[in-house]
């Protein structure tokens, strides 16, 4: 909509130009102040009470964060004071809260809730803005179980830290305010100093302009934006004499550029006569000059006229081409191959580019010609052969041989990622790829799955292969399934009892020495057990060899489901084994004896001749700083010889 009649003639009147020397009603500064200090204001009002908000927030978070992590850490050390009653030890440690105005007090309650200390302010002191932060009080018992002593209860408070945000909130209120002030007036004086002056110079020179149509240069330098505005101004005035002069020079360097361009540059008539041709032209097509392919008819030069029909059909189809390949003939009849790019004109005239790319070709094809071979070689070997992404792992091609293998076609291993096909855990093939590092070796041992779910250990020979613009793994592989479980037969065999499934003597004192140097070092427990079935040669010879191998067999699995998996048992010689029991003390190893020893006279063996009762004798002795594994044994061995002393069926720990 049009302003109302009396607001145009005031717009028209402010707009209307002033001859030079009449100063306007209001400066441009006075503007500037009026239109953008309401709008500074209120925004740095805004910006003040957001960055406070947010602030005070992070305040009352911080003081959250610490008295929670305060509280997490003395609950940590009330475990053991409160284990043990100690009250003093327990002031002290609620006595640092004081290192922390925000907390006030703190209270000790029991396992059964009741109070049993209390330190400084509590809510029974009614004090506005308390809060309460609780953590419980446990202690991990040795075999992994959690025993609960209680809970600590932490009273603090955001008061402080409240009074002291406002004060430091307001002051820095005022002093941003000030800056601001400070730094619009600087402004208004400089702007005044550096714009007015200059624009009013501009003008001037502008109304001498149109007052006597000479080009007058404004009379200013500055090295600011405004003396560029008035220098590009004159720079344009002293442009317009020498634009002739430019024009001129402008038409040598193109014609520099067209007869020195790397690349031929033609203009050819719509009947196929040569219009103009730079140097690099003749020199491709054989002439002694540029000026000697003047007139030439270019379908002298095709090899194949049908090409020069394709060419002129794509123009007349498309109005352009690009890098259209064709063959071409040389003035001297030699072949060579061009790429012709370029546009019709109005006229009917072809402008277009020609580059001779006739070593480009016979390279292609000798690439072709290898990736043939290359592509006989990968289907035709009996080999499992897979070209693999390493960025996403996916599978990009496979040889006949893999899809025989696996039982996957072909689209489908190409769908599929060689994850799916390794089924090995991240934890399991980070530790292939180290222990081949290390051993220097130039596969890696995997496991993989077959379509019907079988899985195969297998050897994997990888390396990059670059093809095309992509990098990618070549993987060869064999299938050592039958290797591997011969190699796991051997080992077993060399480290494995035959008739129970414990560790043998040689494979005990090999583990023990580590284990044995483990706890040294560490200063971890560390206890030895020394076992014999009581009267088990009255067993062979009642009941025969079977029936005693029966027996042994039975007591070494209820032994080994006993024990953990980090405790070494082993059969030493005969009915006498050993237990190497790691991480425990000399109290915990009697209790697991007594547990073999009531679990070999209060469960019969069964077997062919009937349940059969044979009881253990047991001796235990836990390791000192000077034992080696020898000591230790001979040392548990004493002990079984007291056990069997004292009427068999016994416990003696030494």
């Amino acid at each position: 909509m049009d302003a109302p009649p009396d607001r145009q003639a005031a717009e028209a009147e402010e707009h209307k130009p002033r001859p030079p020397g009449v100063r306007a009603s209001r400066s441009l500064i006075f503007k500037f102040l009026v239109r953008i200090l309401p709008p500074l204001v209120v925004g740095i009002l805004l910006f003040m009470l957001a960055v406070g908000h947010f602030t005070r927030r992070d305040i009352m978070n911080k003081i959250d964060t610490d008295v929670g992590i305060f509280a997490t850490a003395t609950s940590r050390v009330l475990d053991g004071l409160l284990w043990n009653y100690q009250t003093e030890e327990m002031v002290s440690a609620l006595a640092t809260i004081s290192s922390n105005p925000a907390m006030l007090g703190a209270e000790i309650y029991d396992e059964n809730g009741d109070l049993f200390l209390s330190y400084g302010i509590t809510p029974e002191d009614h004090v506005s803005g308390l809060k309460t932060l609780r953590r419980d009080i446990y202690r991990r018992m040795p075999d992994g179980s959690r025993a609960d002593m209680g809970r600590l209860a932490i009273y603090y408070t955001h008061t402080f830290a409240e009074k002291q945000f406002r004060q430091q909130f307001l002051w820095q209120m005022l002093q941003f305010l000030l800056i601001v002030a400070v730094t619009l007036s600087g402004a208004a004086y400089a702007f005044n100093r550096t714009v007015s002056r200059p624009l009013k110079a501009l003008l001037g020179a502008i109304r001498t302009t149109g007052e006597t149509g000479r080009w007058t240069e404004a009379d200013w330098r500055s090295d600011d934006e405004i003396g560029e505005v008035i220098e590009a101004h004159n720079g344009m005035l002293r442009h317009i004499a020498g634009k002739e002069a430019a024009l001129a020079d402008s038409e040598k360097r193109y014609r520099q550029l067209f007869e020195n361009a790397l690349v031929g540059i033609y203009l050819i008539s719509a009947e196929g006569i040569v219009i103009e041709a730079n140097r690099t032209v003749a020199d491709i097509m054989g002439y002694a000059s540029s000026a000697a392919t003047a007139k030439v008819n270019v379908l002298n030069h095709y090899m194949h006229r049908e090409d020069r029909d394709r060419l002129w059909e794509a123009l007349h189809r498309d109005g352009e081409i690009s890098r259209f390949r064709t063959e071409l003939r040389r003035v001297d009849g030699s072949p060579m191959w061009a790429e012709l790019s370029g546009r019709l004109n109005a006229d009917g005239s072809f402008n277009g580019i020609l580059q001779d790319v006739t070593d480009l070709v016979e390279a292609a094809r000798a690439v072709e010609e290898r990736d043939e071979l290359h592509r006989a070689f990968f289907e035709e070997n009996k080999a499992v052969m897979l070209l693999h992404d390493p960025l996403d792992s996916t599978i990009q091609f496979v040889n006949p041989a893999a899809c025989q293998y696996y039982g996957y076609t072909n689209e489908e291993m190409t769908s599929m990622t060689i994850r799916q096909l390794d089924c090995m855990t991240d934890e399991e093939m980070y530790r292939e790829l180290k222990e081949a590092a290390e051993e220097r070796r130039s596969y890696f041992k995997q496991v993989h799955t077959l379509k019907d779910g079988t899985r195969r250990d297998v050897e994997v020979f990888t390396g990059p292969v670059s093809l095309g613009h992509r990098q990618l793994h070549y993987s060869i592989v064999h299938d050592v399934t039958g290797k591997r479980r011969l190699e796991a037969r051997l080992q077993r065999m060399a480290t494995r009892d035959q008739l129970t499934g414990a560790h043998n003597r040689h494979a005990f004192f090999q583990r023990a020495k580590s284990e044995l140097a483990r706890a040294k070092r560490f200063g971890h427990p560390l206890t030895v057990l020394m076992f014999d079935l009581d009267h088990f040669k009255e067993v062979n010879d009642s009941h025969g060899h079977a029936t005693g191998d029966e027996v042994l067999r039975t007591f070494a699995l209820r032994c080994r489901a006993d024990f953990r998996q980090s405790d070494i048992f082993a059969r030493m010689g005969g009915e006498e084994f050993a237990a190497l029991l790691v991480e425990t003390r000399a109290g915990q190893a009697v209790e697991a004896a007594e547990r073999i020893r009531a679990m070999a006279a209060n469960r019969p063996v069964p077997t062919e001749a009937g349940d059969l009762v044979v009881t253990v004798s047991i001796g235990v002795t836990a390791m000192t700083a000077e034992d080696s594994i020898n000591d230790l044994l001979k040392r548990a061995d004493e002990a079984l010889y007291k056990a069997k002393q004292s009427g068999r069926n016994s416990v003696v720990r030494l």
